[in-house]
Parts: C-alpha cells; sequence; structure tokens
C-alpha cells in the first residue's frame, strides 16, 4: 500500500496483527486486494451512498452493524482519499481508534511511515 500514495498521506498508513498494510481514512478503511483491486470497509452511510451514486463500487455488501464493505478500482484510491483523510495521525490512546478496533474486528497499528526500509 506505501507505493501506492505520496509522502503527504503516510499518517493513513497502518497495519494489523497479520501484518497486512492498509489505510484509514475518517469514514474508510482501505486494503490492497489484488493488482487492481481495492476492498474497502465504510462506517459512514452518506459517505457509502454517495460513493454508490458514482458508480465506482462493486460487490457491495452490509453487515447487521452498519459496515458497508465493496470493492473499487484502483485508479479511483485519490477519491476514495478525497472523502475525507485525517492531517496527522490519530491518537493510538484515542477513543476514535479504539472505536474502529471494536467495529473492523482486528488490532490497529501505527505503520512506520519511514519509506525508505
Amino acid at each position: 500500500m506505501k507505493n501506492l500514495i505520496t509522502d503527504r498521506f503516510k499518517q493513513l498508513l497502518y497495519k494489523d496483527e497479520a501484518n497486512n498494510t492498509f489505510l484509514i481514512t475518517m469514514y474508510l478503511e482501505i486494503y490492497r486486494k489484488s493488482k487492481s483491486i481495492l476492498k474497502c470497509s465504510c462506517w459512514n452511510k452518506k459517505v457509502y451512498s454517495s460513493l454508490q451514486k458514482t458508480g465506482l463500487i462493486f460487490n457491495e455488501w452490509s453487515t447487521d452493524d452498519k459496515l458497508y464493505t465493496f470493492e473499487v478500482d484502483i485508479a479511483n484510491l485519490p477519491l476514495l482519499i478525497a472523502t475525507g483523510s485525517h492531517s496527522r495521525r490519530v491518537s493510538r490512546q484515542g477513543r476514535w481508534l479504539k472505536d474502529k478496533e471494536t467495529r473492523l474486528g482486528h488490532k490497529i497499528i501505527p505503520f512506520n511511515p519511514n519509506f525508505n526500509i
């Protein structure tokens, strides 16, 4: 994932306990599923509806706890980031990140933003 974004958005990079790298914006969790497809989880119905109206998403499904999961083409990553991104990294001990860990069902660990690794 880190080679898909610029240094400007490195604060959006996180990893889980299995060392999978992903992006977290204000409303989305974005994984790279394959070379051309991104898998997204959205917890905001308004953002999900606006993306659905644009026709960018496919293979969509929702859960009973108001979590919307879908897939998009990798070329649409800038549009997904434009839905709302944090200007700096979210506090690890904060309520917001703890809520997302509970909703998404996995640990969220800040990824080392050193791009020279």
